[in-house]
């Protein structure tokens, strides 16, 4: 795995060389440092310059959400305590379409982990066939939900790489492909007799194919 990462950064980094790369020798002639929060959680990237119109970042984001939801599997009113967990090293290339211009065009990869895990219960007390049952009888349900390794990314944004002064800011608005997310359920014998596989759950989740992206960035200039 860490080798096939190895070679599709790399291969990344060629397709993004502009063809002046070697003539304007533009690589690593400046480096900032940008801290700030998006859609991802967290994060800091390094960037440099490519030519006068591209630049590439590297950086590292994470999200460590608890939550809880309810939701109904036919009848049956489900909560559920979900723990979302999203580490994701990420290679980014950016294009400005005008020379010194805040306008940019972004695109890259994220990769790392992506997914979550959850408890599922009954979230409230039935009476079936004249028998009343609490929401402890019917048990409960563990859930994993995971989505693919490498994630491709399209986004657009204002603001620059390298500004004249030390401080810059940056937004950006994208989104990450990661593929249908794989479900797995496990539940005992009275919960699964109550709701099966939780087809509703499964059927939601798998609709998912796309993460949007929304950062807000303070770059600052290393030199």
């Amino acid at each position: 795995m860490i080798r096939r990462l190895i070679l599709y950064i790399t291969f990344f980094i060629y397709l993004c060389l502009p063809a002046n790369a070697q003539e304007n020798n533009t690589f690593l002639k400046h480096l900032s440092l940008s801290a700030g929060v998006s859609t991802m959680g967290a994060g800091f990237q390094l960037a440099t310059p490519l030519g006068t119109h591209w630049g590439v970042r590297t950086g590292f984001s994470a999200l460590p959400l608890n939550f809880s939801y309810n939701y109904y599997e036919g009848d049956f009113e489900i909560t559920t305590d979900a723990k979302a967990r999203l580490y994701n090293g990420n290679m980014l290339a950016d294009w400005y379409p005008k020379e010194n211009g805040l306008f940019h065009v972004t695109s890259g990869l994220y990769f790392g982990e992506s997914g979550g895990t959850g408890i599922a219960r009954s979230a409230d007390s039935y009476t079936i066939r004249g028998k009343e049952f609490t929401a402890d009888y019917f048990g409960t349900a563990d859930i994993k939900v995971k989505t693919a390794f490498l994630k491709p990314y399209l986004g657009v944004g204002l603001g620059r790489l390298f500004t004249n002064s030390r401080f810059g800011f940056k937004c950006e608005l994208g989104a990450m492909y990661h593929g249908t997310p794989d479900v797995h359920v496990v539940n005992n014998t009275v919960f699964s007799l109550s709701v099966g596989d939780l087809p509703e759950f499964r059927k939601e989740v798998v609709k998912y194919k796309f993460y949007p992206m929304l950062s807000l960035q303070l770059v600052y200039k290393l030199y």
